[in-house]
């Protein structure tokens, strides 16, 4: 196998996500030659001015070469097709327009081609036009930000193109590692839209399973999770995280409000999801009598997750991300000004640090390959093919993952490399998926289980389980117990990848540290996902989603622009780290086996780094500005109008953003304004923003959303619908493209949960088996592979070490 760092990668200049996904490669060690028109890449002035070259635009280009092709010449093409030559992958990428690829007829058989599109080739959509606002809209996220009864409010940033560009990154590795075998290159593909829809967390599952609308709940976590959201305190704001009873009874407890523990309305879970105006009524006096800093420190005092809500330039002199060496000083291209802070990157790999380095300027000239060994990609001979064009196995076919993570992240994580074709076994406590009895209020309160029926066997029932653990085999192992240990341990023996998204110090207790897997295994990937890290002043900090989404300084941007920050209305952190994750094992799975050693690699994702390498860009801009940037709502300066517009219906909105003149020209049109707002500048809309909002709304409330989108589609604007969980279920391009999961589990029946946006043309995701009942696999997998004695099986179901169903 390649060592990475002798990979080629060409990058036809694009769109954001196609420069991330490439970043990824760059920044890793990887040669990137990205290929501009004649004069530059026009998004080079994107972002703030920075010694002439745009933030956003040196943020998303570290670390590559750049070369100037006319690609409409002959000569164009054919010096493209030179680099094609020598190059392992080319990436392609496209948006607000649809993709067009250049190289979809390269004839080089070894050549990964990967091609990052707002909806794809196919669809109903593939024509259509989206940018990160409607992405986000249409993508589900949006509905779910802001107030429930103003409109809904866009997330801040390029997460649309994060995202998409990192599932690009996994799965061309995954191409790469399927090449191995075969030979062949092949398409990857990703859709900005695909690639948000299967980032949900339970909005899908509990329309599908409960029939439940999950709405957005002001700053709060929608479903009956309480209290996991923004509030004020003395001197601003505080993100406070507090999923259960276990974490809020010693918060309150040291907060000497013993009063509201105690009150019946708060005494559960669900009795705090039901009353959640009451509980943050009875909590407010107290908050606003003391500081930030002062809950801050009482919340990490008894181990909650309750933090800070930083803007951009408090996170740069972030003690613990300091202390981490997460900042490299980069400067502009040519280092026309003074270098600032970029984030190191998402995820760490032993013995495969990042060397971050500055953007190519735009008189780069011609880009050459290092002449490293090899002028061409190595790929194995037609004598030594493995495997048959349209094999269906999947990249990842003879990798075994012990998985032993929890609620999100960690799970998708492991989902993804599952759906890829690795042997997934998850190991859980007895405990891990709830008591055995259900109370009936949980299951009105959390709409997750089917039909709202907890059934014969509610543990296995979950709809956010099931949806997340799918292609997994199942095993219930206590790790404290030795037998149990001494389980694991054989299992270590047998397997590439250890998964765990524990607090930093779990691990080590169980006697299942790096070091110790690496005794055990001397070739084992250990990847861990702490969510501050396993070093630094905050290493012990409890970690959840919305907390790492304020730490990493996304909520302090985001709000209407009358108002204060604002969280997500979904945990945003938990599927960036688990994308992450998934890139993060790809990578040192390949650093591993093109190692002659194959000596293992201990790889950590800490939740707060990768968000903020999701929040890259507006780190860089804020340090080069000098200032915070301002709350906006929907609205952008350079795109106008845009924003979020009420439809006919209950709760119905389209998404709108114009972004050039002759797009305003067709939008009046369309719409039907008058001659005297058609012919108003940029600058004039901007002065004029509320009138023709008003003016679109008039409009807007007299059409359905997906009326909307339509009409304004057919003539070039950018709109979508602002989608629900219905609108996802039902759309009828998701359908098209067959991007559902049909999964047919034992304690379920046969459901659809959200696919695998990462289609691959030759080695496919698949989904071979449902998500295992608890326990499902500990006689084939502990006693048959083990080969561990019926007695000691005995002896550990009735202690309770290992089981089919919980103890209590």
């Amino acid at each position: 196998m390649k060592a990475f760092a002798a990979l080629r990668i060409v990058e036809l200049a694009g769109s954001e996500a196609g420069a991330y996904a490439t970043k990824l490669f760059a920044d890793h060690g990887a040669s990137v030659i990205r290929v501009e028109p004649m004069g530059g890449d026009p998004r080079r002035s994107e972002g703030v001015d920075w010694g002439g070259t745009g933030t956003t635009w040196a943020y998303l280009n570290t670390s590559k070469q750049a070369c100037q092709l006319d690609l409409s010449s002959a000569a164009g093409r054919a010096a493209l097709m030179g680099l094609l030559d020598g190059a392992d992958a080319v990436f392609e990428s496209a948006s607000p327009d649809p993709l067009d690829p250049v190289s979809i007829d390269a004839p080089q058989r070894e050549l990964i081609k990967t091609y990052i599109s707002p909806f794809g080739g196919s669809g109903p959509y593939s024509g259509y036009r989206s940018n990160v606002f409607t992405d986000d809209a249409i993508g589900g996220h949006l509905y779910l930000n802001g107030e429930p009864d103003r409109e809904p409010i866009r997330r801040p940033g390029l997460h649309a193109m994060y995202q998409s560009g990192t599932q690009a990154f996994i799965g061309t590795m995954a191409a790469l590692r399927a090449r191995e075998e075969s030979g062949e290159g092949q398409v990857v593909e990703v859709s900005h839209f695909e690639g948000f829809v299967s980032l949900h967390q339970h909005t899908t599952s509990m329309w599908m399973h409960g029939g439940h609308m999950l709405r957005r709940e002001r700053n709060r976590q929608p479903g009956f999770w309480h209290p996991i959201g923004v509030y004020r305190c003395r001197d601003g704001y505080v993100q406070i995280s507090l999923p259960s009873t276990a974490m809020t009874e010693p918060f309150l407890l040291a907060a000497g409000l013993a009063e509201v523990a105690a009150d019946p309305r708060f005494s559960d879970d669900y009795s705090r999801g039901i009353h959640k105006d009451e509980f943050d009524e009875a909590i407010r006096p107290w908050l606003m009598a003391h500081s930030a800093e002062e809950i801050v420190a009482l919340g990490q005092s008894v181990f909650t997750p309750v933090g800070p809500v930083p803007g951009m330039l408090e996170l740069v002199e972030d003690a613990h991300l300091t202390a981490r060496d997460y900042w490299v000083p980069v400067g502009p291209p040519g280092r026309t000004a003074a270098p600032v802070r970029f984030p190191q990157g998402p995820f760490r790999i032993s013995g495969h640090a990042s060397a971050i380095s500055e953007a190519p300027g735009l008189d780069a000239g011609d880009a050459e390959w290092p002449g490293a060994e090899g002028d061409s990609a190595a790929v194995a001979s037609d004598g030594e093919l493995a495997a048959e064009a349209g094999r269906s196995v999947g990249p990842l076919d003879g990798i075994r993952i012990l998985d032993l993570t929890r609620v999100w992240a960690g799970p998708l994580a492991g989902r993804m490399l599952a759906d890829l074709g690795a042997d997934v076994i998850a190991v859980e406590r007895l405990s891990n998926r709830g008591p055995r009895d259900v109370p009936p209020e949980a299951v009105y309160v959390t709409h997750l289980y089917p039909e709202n029926e907890v059934g014969t066997r509610p543990w296995n029932r979950v709809a956010g389980f099931n949806k997340l653990m799918r292609n997994r085999r199942g095993v219930t192992l206590d790790l404290k117990d030795p037998i149990c240990h001494a389980m694991f341990t054989e299992l270590v023996k047998s397997s590439d990848v250890v998964l765990e998204n524990y607090s930093p110090r779990v691990m080590g207790q169980f006697g299942f540290d790096f070091e110790a897997l690496r005794e055990i295994n001397p070739h084992i990937v250990y990847a861990a996902m702490p969510g501050y890290g396993a070093s630094g002043p905050k290493k012990n900090w409890v970690a959840f989603g919305p907390l790492i989404e304020a730490s990493a300084g996304l909520t302090a941007m985001m709000g209407y622009a009358d108002s204060g920050p604002y969280r997500s209305g979904i945990a945003w952190p938990d599927p960036v780290a688990g994308m992450n994750a998934a890139a993060a094992v790809v990578l040192a799975l390949h650093d591993r086996d093109a190692d002659p050693e194959r000596k293992g690699r201990e790889v950590e994702v800490a939740m707060v780094e990768a968000m903020g390498a999701f929040v890259g860009e507006e780190i860089v801009a804020a340090q080069v500005r000098g200032s915070e940037v301002a709350r906006r709502g929907n609205r952008d300066p350079r795109y106008v109008p845009q924003g979020v517009y009420p439809c006919a219906g209950d709760d119905r909105w389209a998404a709108i953003s114009v972004t050039s003149d002759g797009e305003w020209g067709r939008f009046c049109e369309a719409v039907g304004l008058g001659d005297e707002l058609r012919g108003l500048s940029l600058a004039e809309r901007q002065e004029r923003h509320d009138e023709i909002d008003a003016a679109i709304t008039m409009w807007t409330r007299g059409q359905t959303p997906r009326g909307v989108m339509t009409r304004l589609q057919e003539r070039g604007v950018i709109a979508t619908q602002v989608s629900d969980a219905r609108d996802l279920v039902e759309d009828p391009h998701l359908a098209a493209r067959d991007f559902w999961a049909a999964i047919d589990q034992p304690d379920v029946g046969p459901r659809s949960y959200p696919g695998n946006a990462i289609r691959l043309s030759r080695t496919p995701v698949t989904y071979r088996r449902p998500a295992p009942t608890l326990g499902q696999h500990n006689d084939e997998i502990l006693g048959g592979e083990l080969g561990f004695a019926a007695e000691e099986f005995a002896r550990l179901r009735e202690s309770g070490a290992i089981g089919e169903s919980p103890s209590a």
